[in-house]
């Protein structure tokens, strides 16, 4: 029932209720009215019966001639003449019927309408009591008579309730006919595309039907909205290629991490870049290059959401860098997702033309409460310069130690500049001697001088940015120049150090080339150390520099031997002069067997091509008697060949370039 068919009838209803007191109230003062004068009849038919009596003969047959006319009058039920000694003489009564008869009438007990029996004494004319006389009047006509007044009443009522009854529900139609109608129109107007939406003409169609078809299309209106909204947001929060989270998003969650209060809130932020994406955009096309983004892209998600926990969260923060943040997890979760990580990262990767497949960089940081955003962000970035650099996919850590070279990339390339322009290099040497303690060569290692007084930079700092910003050749150019300068002031041999990057440079190696041709003498005690990672993967471009440094009389060295095994078996097609082991395959050595066999593996393949085996990172003696017993003469460690380094700077401060 609607609300208005409920007003409506509680109205009629105590319109009723109003009623049927207003007319209960009046039956009863009609009742008392009638009951008043039925009595008053009685004690007048008692009156004027007496004073009749008093003033007759009073012979038996006047008594009985006026009791007799007083009673077929019809107003009265009883009359009764009675002796002075109570004996009745006449006695004339309506007869009482029996309430189990049919001739009973119920509106006698229903109404109680009786008159009081009046008696009044009359006396001769002499003044002797003569009797008494008992009149009672009839109520029979009182009681019809307000019977059917009532009835009358009611009848009126029921008729204006029947009237009323039919006037609202009349009213009650038009005006829901009505508001239906403007409630289909204002549905309608929801939806002015689709005029069938409603079923059925507005005007037999009721209310809660309307409302039922308002609600249908607003929900089906709200889920369109919602749909849109939610892909506003999938276009500002996500990324369209890969459907990862943007850089936007991982920005605003990473800065609620880092801005959480509690203690036990830190955790650690994995980011990997794909260091050929320019290369695979050129080589392949471009629907191929984002259908792989974005395969990877759902692997790795399915990955981190198997492994990874509620918290973490994958993100695409530009075209080649990928970051996953991972809250509230400890150094050893993280550190088990990231390797996950990066194998899956390596069953993704693509054919390249000059490498065997495409590169990834990773690097993981950890963070607390109350870290900077910027400085974390800094300490990655460097940390996967460095990664570039090492040209392979383990994960670099990326250092708490605040320097000054957790700086930005930019930052990086003004410093890089000015010290090229300003010549703010310099070379700091370690000698490399054998077991029996003769000098094998000095160990050159570029640093780099800042315009502040601070120590200097080495290598290992400001050359992954200088790789990352297409400067490595010149400053690998820059450690050459000084070492053929260290070379001109002092005997011996010296090995200088270039990154792989320079290797590749076409112009680097014509430089190069000039450089040794000009100074034929000093080259020869010159020594380019080379990264193990460039005989197997940078194999084309490193003969001709090979060529180039052994037309010149100089030697070529292999460094992190370890870390590339493969280049085993390419160490025949190279002329080199020694190679060196170092890293956790060496301070692991004396516990494994198996790297023991490999280790023993090596200095024999070398030997039988002439090449020298060389060792850093020796951790202790025991190691060293391991490593002396298969072969290796020349090493350096903490506690082996401890010499300390010389920084040649002061005598050469600045070498023109």
């Amino acid at each position: 029932m609607s609300t208005f068919r409920r007003l409506l009838f509680f109205t009629a209803l105590l319109i009723g209720l109003v009623l049927l007191g207003a007319q209960t109230v009046g039956m009863l003062a009609a009742h008392r009215y009638l009951s008043a004068q039925l009595a008053q009849q009685s004690d007048d038919g008692a009156n004027a019966l007496a004073w009749a009596l008093s003033h007759a003969t009073a012979t038996p047959d006047e008594r009985t001639a006026l009791a007799d006319e007083m009673f077929a009058g019809g107003d009265y039920a009883l009359v009764r003449i009675t002796d002075d000694r109570g004996a009745p003489v006449i006695e004339r009564q309506t007869p009482q019927t029996d309430p189990q008869t049919r001739e009973y009438d119920w509106r006698d007990a229903w109404l109680n309408m009786v008159a009081p029996v009046v008696s009044r004494p009359y006396s001769a004319p002499d003044g002797s009591s003569r009797g008494v006389v008992t009149v009672q009047a009839d109520s029979r006509t009182a009681r019809d008579t307000l019977w059917q007044g009532g009835v009358r009443v009611l009848g009126l009522m029921l008729a204006a309730g029947l009237l009323w009854v039919l006037f609202s529900v009349n009213l009650a139609r038009r005006i829901e006919a009505r508001t239906s109608r403007d409630i289909c129109e204002r549905v309608r107007a929801l939806a002015p595309g689709n005029r069938n939406t409603l079923n059925g003409a507005c005007e037999l169609a009721g209310v809660d039907q309307a409302l039922v078809d308002a609600q249908r299309i607003v929900a089906a209106t709200v889920q369109e909205q919602n749909a849109r909204i939610e892909s506003l947001q999938s276009e500002i929060y996500r990324d369209p290629v890969t459907r990862l989270h943007n850089r936007k998003y991982f920005v605003d969650q990473f800065r609620l991490a880092l801005a959480d209060k509690d203690p036990d809130a830190g955790g650690h932020l994995l980011m990997f870049r794909q260091r050929d994406l320019a290369q695979i955009n050129r080589h392949l096309s471009r629907a191929f290059t984002d259908q792989w983004l974005r395969s990877s892209s759902d692997r790795l998600r399915k990955l981190v959401a198997e492994f990874g926990g509620p918290g973490a969260m994958l993100a695409r923060i530009s075209g080649s860098d990928f970051a996953l943040l991972l809250p509230r997890a400890s150094a050893p979760q993280a550190s088990l997702l990231a390797e996950r990580v990066r194998r899956e990262l390596r069953s993704l990767r693509v054919p390249m033309d000059k490498h065997e497949s495409c590169r990834w960089a990773l690097a993981m940081a950890s963070y607390a409460p109350g870290d900077g955003m910027s400085d974390t962000l800094a300490r990655l970035d460097h940390a996967l310069m460095c990664a570039e650099s090492a040209d392979d996919d383990q994960i670099a850590p990326a250092s708490r130690a605040p320097d000054s070279t957790h700086i930005g990339e930019y930052s990086w390339h003004d410093a890089l500049v000015t010290a090229l322009e300003q010549h703010r290099f310099s070379l700091s040497v370690q000698p490399l001697h054998d077991l029996s303690g003769s000098l094998l060569h000095q160990e050159a290692s570029l640093t780099l001088h800042d315009t502040s007084d601070a120590d200097p930079v080495p290598a290992s700092i400001f050359m992954p940015p200088a790789v990352r910003l297409g400067l490595s050749a010149e400053c690998d150019i820059q450690a050459i120049r000084l070492g053929l300068d260290w070379l001109y002031a002092r005997p011996g041999a010296l090995a200088v150090p270039i990154s792989l990057a320079s290797i590749a440079q076409p112009s680097f190696q014509s430089r190069l080339q000039r450089m040794l041709a000009d100074r034929p003498a000093l080259s020869a005690r010159l020594i380019v150390e080379i990264d193990a990672a460039a005989l197997a993967a940078q194999g084309t471009d490193l003969h001709p520099l090979c060529d180039i440094v052994v037309a010149a009389g100089a030697r070529v060295g292999v460094s992190r031997l370890s870390y590339q095994f493969g280049a085993i078996e390419h160490l025949h097609e190279f002329p080199l002069s020694y190679l060196k082991l170092c890293g956790g395959f060496i301070t692991g050595l004396l516990h494994s067997p198996g790297s023991q066999h490999l280790a023993a593996t090596v200095v024999a393949t070398a030997a039988a091509l002439n090449i020298a085996v060389y060792a850093e990172d020796v951790p202790d003696i025991a190691t060293q008697n391991v490593l002396a017993g298969l072969g290796v003469h020349a090493m350096r460690g903490p506690v082996v060949n401890s010499a300390q380094a010389r920084d040649l700077a002061p005598a050469h401060p600045w070498v023109s370039s």
